[in-house]
């Protein structure tokens, strides 16, 4: 296989293999593919008719589980086999990251002992999107409580789609939010990974509009008054999914409500009937704000790593 690295010019093929294989699964939205290239140096090979992709993390080299680009996964384990022998010609281990408990399964099921390991951390929050944009019933009281308190203290405030015209606002909240981040922590990883977070949004805010047409990346601003003091940042990951990439709000407005209302707005916008909010990464505090909305379902990853000899 020839690798190459994830560039703009592969959204086009990235982006009907997501269609086509209807994913849930954040880690194969084109997006991300592309866009975290900078971060784990992911490469993809278009080979016969597959995506294949392989990243690094943590100094170690993982593969993504390849996909037909028309949907058509029936010759799965000649594409796993491929990858087996590119790893045998890298010299390298042959482990699949991130991968879905059917996907799992399917390794499972072709190889003999596969070594298996979770990945709670980098489980997708899966959401139905009539319930962010609703909040029914009792246990959205408290989301719904949240947005009456930043509606009372902020009676002047507008929602806005994100659009060309209005580019340079999200990238503000951006500015401003990573400041005060960057104030409030001293780990050296935390504070890279901040800045690699901003540069990935800058490029995908500078190339909206191409992302836009080929991907459906959306989002949304909250102004009060004339400030912008959040934002959310999404993509249409499959037919059934979108994707929530970003969502930041500026710290003395998120105190009010600002997380809650920039959810439950952006979410009258979606016309998919799942979001999926990502991974929480390990974060405890990431992991409480996901489940206090209550998913449809977790999905659940792994690590699972093949003998290549």
């Amino acid at each position: 296989m020839e690798w190459h690295t994830t560039v703009l010019a592969d959204a086009d093929i990235l982006q009907k293999c997501a269609l086509a294989n209807n994913f849930f699964e954040n880690n194969y939205s084109t997006i991300n593919s592309i866009l975290y290239e900078q971060k784990y140096s992911s490469q993809i090979s278009v080979c016969d008719g597959w995506i294949y992709e392989k990243y690094l993390a943590g100094g170690k080299i993982y593969f993504g589980f390849p996909h037909n680009i028309e949907g058509d996964n029936s010759e799965i384990k000649n594409a796993l086999e491929n990858i087996l022998e590119d790893a045998r010609t890298s010299n390298c281990e042959c482990v699949f990251g991130n991968i879905t408990p059917d996907e799992k399964e399917i390794l499972c099921k072709l190889y003999a002992s596969p070594k298996i390991e979770a990945a709670p951390e980098l489980g997708d929050y899966i959401y139905l999107t009539e319930n962010l944009a609703n909040l029914p019933g009792k246990k959205f009281s408290k989301k719904r409580n949240h947005i009456h308190q930043f509606v009372k203290k902020y009676p002047e405030y507008r929602f806005e789609i994100l659009g060309l015209d209005n580019l340079e606002s999200a990238m503000q909240v951006e500015e401003k939010w990573f400041i005060e981040s960057s104030e409030r922590v001293e780990q050296k990883d935390f504070s890279e990974d901040l800045q690699i977070e901003r540069a990935i949004i800058k490029n995908a805010l500078d190339n909206f509009e191409y992302f836009s047409r080929v991907c459906g990346m959306s989002g949304g601003i909250v102004f009060v008054q004339a400030f912008p003091v959040a934002f959310c940042l999404s993509s249409r990951l499959s037919p059934d999914v979108t994707d929530i990439h970003f969502e930041k709000c500026l710290s003395a407005f998120a105190k009010d409500g600002g997380y809650a209302v920039i959810n439950n707005e952006f979410a009258k916008t979606i016309s998919t009937k799942y979001i999926n909010r990502e991974e929480d990464l390990g974060v405890e505090g990431l992991r409480k704000a996901k489940l206090s909305y209550y998913p449809e379902k977790i999905l659940d990853k792994y690590n699972v790593g093949l003998v290549t000899i």
